[in-house]
């Protein structure tokens, strides 16, 4: 399976209709990995679901610290969203969190211990699947890809601890924008696509033996 994966858009639309025209054709779903707006509104946000959903393919999402609740809420109610929710393609599961862990209360943000719960309930939600593929905004904690200028990581420890309990084949994220990159944690390969709005992302592929890989793209 074929993923084009999508986090930090920021409200670019004309970046978002690039990256669309390049590659929605030679995939089978897209994931939205968050930050979709750039603090802007549902409506705001309801536009590049349609732009996605025209291609024809599966969209999955979650929404990101600089989206909002009400985002999150569009995308739990267009059937769309991974943030507790989990939901199979054939032997492939799918679920994930939005927002962000607890920085300094200006963006949509939450206490580990509610994105763990999130995470959790989509979990639950897959059954059996063979293979999981997790959605997240921020990275799981202390990895390659969370690390900000400063050189502090600032990743999600209920991420990280999920990795660590359910070994997901896969986990795309995005929140850190300089941590754009690839690293893996045991057999999960951690996948930061780096901001849309600056013209990157990645195409990721997971097999039904759980192995996955990645490419990092720029327009």
């Amino acid at each position: 399976m074929r993923l084009l994966c999508i986090t930090d858009i920021h409200g670019a639309q004309k970046r978002f209709r690039e990256i669309l025209a390049r590659e929605a054709d030679l995939v089978d779903i897209i994931l939205l990995g968050g930050d979709i707006t750039n603090f802007g509104t549902p409506e705001d946000a309801a536009w590049f679901l349609r732009q996605a959903e025209a291609t024809g393919k599966p969209v999955f999402a979650v929404a990101g610290n600089c989206d909002s609740p009400q985002i999150d809420r569009l995308l739990a109610e267009r059937g769309v969203s991974l943030a507790g929710f989990g939901r199979r393609v054939g032997s492939i599961g799918f679920y994930g969190v939005s927002a962000a862990p607890v920085w300094h209360g200006m963006t949509y943000e939450m206490p580990e211990e509610e994105l763990a719960v999130y995470l959790r309930t989509g979990a639950e939600q897959i059954g059996d699947a063979a293979v999981e593929v997790v959605l997240s905004h921020p990275p799981p904690r202390d990895t390659a890809v969370d690390v900000v200028r400063s050189g502090a990581h600032v990743g999600s420890t209920a991420v990280r601890d999920l990795v660590e309990q359910r070994r997901p084949a896969l986990v795309v994220c995005g929140h850190v924008h300089e941590g754009r990159g690839t690293d893996r944690l045991d057999r999960t390969l951690v996948v930061n696509c780096g901001p849309a709005v600056a013209g990157y992302y990645a195409v990721a592929t997971v097999d039904e033996d759980g192995d996955a890989a990645a490419e990092l793209k720029e327009l």
